[in-house]
Formats: structure tokens, C-alpha cells, sequence
């Protein structure tokens, strides 16, 4: 993410915190809402927001105010699912959800409209934008080249693009994990090739040596730059035949075929209690490999079935995706002690991904976010 991007998301973001603390209290009320703590803070700005969190925390007790609580508590006799499904229809909760406490219960629902002006609800099968959590997903696929002995990780990026700075130091292993030492690119609103990404990539230069983490989508334009050229596949060729199809995610999809797509979502934003239409601006095209895929909450379950379940990439590619690096990140996913996390956020939707390590508890959220900012 370039700086005036994380500049124009941040004011969203502290808005969307107010949202997603709803659905945290709901689910620590109930005994599963550790492994979402993430939700809260975003990953693109994560020290910062931490830091805010904190400040506002001190003034609020300086204030003596009351911290945010639900208004209806979840109760300990109630039944979870019951209990999670009031408590999302009564925050006013936009979008598809999937929680799971395996053995105990599943909620798989759709809450608010998905087209306001046409009367069509959200439902588990409606599609949004999920933005950076689809790097997982990309990180999969490329994984699946490595097996297959086409590519190693601590190969050098100068290999594949010989023009690439300071390419003989950056390692395909840097893309993945967010370690590259690369400057942000601009990106621009306009149609844009991966060839083009690549070079805007090349010519914004290098900020330090590789090792130091800082999130940035450029990393993985590369990564997919490099599936494309590696398989000689088309990315979204390749995404569709290797992850979607294996893994049954029939809703999924990229940007172009959004707005065709019977399923897809109209984004709102509430303004002055108004919901006014919000559609994404930048054309995706500026996104390659990093914001630029769509699917339904029952898309992103099918994933990480496929993913866990060995269908998608071997268990010793599975435990490097997940080692944690730099950031507390692996490749696509964020380790957070007990669980992990893939997080998006695109224009007006965000999505989580998250499950705990032992795989007993799965929470998907796609959602739009309700307040302008």
C-alpha cells in the first residue's frame, strides 16, 4: 500500500474499528472471539492504529467514559449461534458471515442488502471484494510452482527479472513475507498491464536491504507477475485452474467480471444516516495480485478447507506459509499466538479469514463498511 493510500484509509479505518469492535465483544461474550482480535486493527497500519488505541483508551478513563459495550450482552445460557445472529441484526451489520465452533455450532448467514435499489438481500452466496486477504491465496499458488521444482524461494528476484534493483540480494522469499527493502510505487487510478506494474515497481528504487518488514501490495504484483511467467499462464488463468476450480470456490472471480456477476454487491456508505451508493474508483487492473479477486463467504471456507486439507499445496509448503517472519507474518497470513489471520480492505468491503490452530474454530466475514469518512 503506498503512503497517500494508507493516508486516504486510515480516517476509514478508525471508523471501521468502531464496527469490528462490535463484532469482537459479541464474540469474546460467547468464548471464541480471541483469534479475531485482528479485526480491530488494521495490518496495513497496524502500530499506528495500536498507538491510537492506546491514547484513546488513556482519555477515555481521564473522561471517565463508558467503554463500548453491546446493547443487548451476549448471555452465558444462551445458544451461540441464536445469540451471535440477534446481536449482528441489531448492530446493523452488513454482509456474510461463516462461524464455526466445530462440534458446538455454525452460523452461515447474510445479513443487510446487497442492492438496496433493486431489493436484493445478502445471502452467503453474495460476492465482495476481499482486497488484501486474497494474498494467501496468491501465496498458495506460487507455493504450488515450488513444488513443483519451478522455483525456490531463496532464489533471487534478478533470476526472473534480471533489470529488477538491488536484485541479486532480494530473494523470492522477501515478496512473500514483505521483507523486500522496496519503495512503494504511485498507484494511479487509471487501466494499468502487470508488465507496466513491474516497471513502476523497478523504477521507484530501494528504501533499505532486505529483512526489514513493511507491508506493501507491490510485493505481491511481483509474486504474481511471477506465477504468469513461470507457468506461462495468465494469473487469473492460473488462479482459476489451480485454486478456484480444486477448491470448489465457484463464487469466486476477478474485477472484471464483478459488475456482470448476478451475485456481486452494491458498496455503501452511510452518510448522516443515509446510505448512499460508494463504488470503487481505481481501476483494479492497479491492484495485480494484491486487491483484485472477488468471492462469497462460503468461497473463502472452501479455501481453507482445500488449504488445510492438503488439496492445494503439500503439508511441509503448508507449514512454511504459516512459519511466522517479520511482522508476525507468514505468507499471506498473520500469526497471532493462538490462531491465524488474513485480513482485506477495499474501498467500501472488508473481509477476515480467520482459524485457530488447532482448527476447531473458523470465523469468515466479508462485509461493507457503513459509515463515510
Amino acid at each position: 500500500m503506498t503512503q497517500s493510500r494508507l493516508k486516504k484509509t486510515q480516517g476509514k479505518k478508525q471508523k471501521q474499528r468502531f464496527y469490528w469492535s462490535l463484532v469482537l465483544i459479541l464474540l469474546i461474550g460467547i468464548g471464541i472471539g480471541s483469534f479475531v482480535s485482528l479485526f480491530i486493527t488494521s495490518h496495513e497500519a497496524k502500530n499506528a492504529e495500536t498507538a491510537k488505541t492506546k491514547a484513546a483508551s488513556k482519555d477515555a478513563k481521564k473522561n471517565n467514559k463508558t467503554p463500548l459495550k453491546p446493547d443487548n450482552p451476549v448471555k452465558a445460557n444462551e445458544v451461540p449461534e441464536k445469540a451471535i445472529d440477534e446481536y449482528l441484526k441489531s448492530s446493523g451489520f452488513v454482509g456474510s458471515v461463516y462461524i464455526e465452533d466445530k462440534g458446538k455450532f455454525v452460523l452461515e448467514k447474510g445479513y443487510g442488502y446487497s442492492d438496496l435499489a433493486n431489493g436484493h438481500k445478502n445471502t452467503t452466496s453474495s460476492v465482495y471484494y476481499i482486497g488484501s486477504m486474497q494474498k494467501a491465496m496468491v501465496a498458495t499458488a506460487f507455493l504450488q510452482l515450488v513444488e513443483q521444482g519451478l522455483v525456490r524461494l531463496d532464489d533471487p528476484i534478478a533470476k526472473y527479472i534480471p533489470s529488477f534493483p538491488n536484485g541479486q540480494k532480494i530473494k523470492i522469499v522477501n515478496f512473500l513475507g514483505h521483507t523486500t527493502g522496496m519503495k512503494p510505487r504511485h498507484e494511479g487510478n487509471n487501466p494499468i498491464t502487470p508488465y507496466r506494474i513491474i516497471r513502476e515497481i523497478e523504477k521507484a528504487g530501494i528504501k533499505t536491504q532486505p529483512g526489514k518488514w513493511q507491508y506493501a501490495d507491490d510485493n505481491y504484483s511481483v509474486i504474481a507477475y511471477l506465477i504468469q511467467t513461470i507457468s506461462g499462464v495468465d494469473f487469473e488463468d492460473y488462479m482459476e485452474q489451480h485454486i478456484f476450480i480444486p477448491a470448489g470456490m465457484s463464487g469466486a472471480g476477478f474485477y472484471m467480471t464483478y459488475n456482470t456477476n448476478f451475485m456481486h454487491t452494491e458498496s455503501y456508505l452511510r452518510d448522516k444516516g443515509k446510505m448512499i451508493n460508494a463504488p470503487v474508483r481505481q481501476d483494479l487492473s492497479q491492484l495485480f495480485g494484491a486487491g483484485d479477486i472477488y468471492m462469497a463467504v462460503q468461497d473463502v471456507k472452501k479455501f481453507d478447507d482445500a488449504l488445510l486439507g492438503g488439496k492445494l499445496i503439500g503439508k511441509e509448503s503448508l507449514a512454511r506459509m504459516l512459519k511466522k517472519g517479520p511482522g508476525k507474518y507468514g505468507f499471506g497470513f498473520y500469526d497471532l499466538g493462538d490462531h491465524y489471520i488474513a485480513r482485506g480492505v477495499l474501498a467500501g468491503y472488508e473481509a477476515g479469514n480467520a482459524f485457530t490452530k488447532d482448527r476447531k474454530k473458523n470465523c469468515y466475514f466479508t462485509f461493507k463498511c457503513p459509515d463515510k469518512s
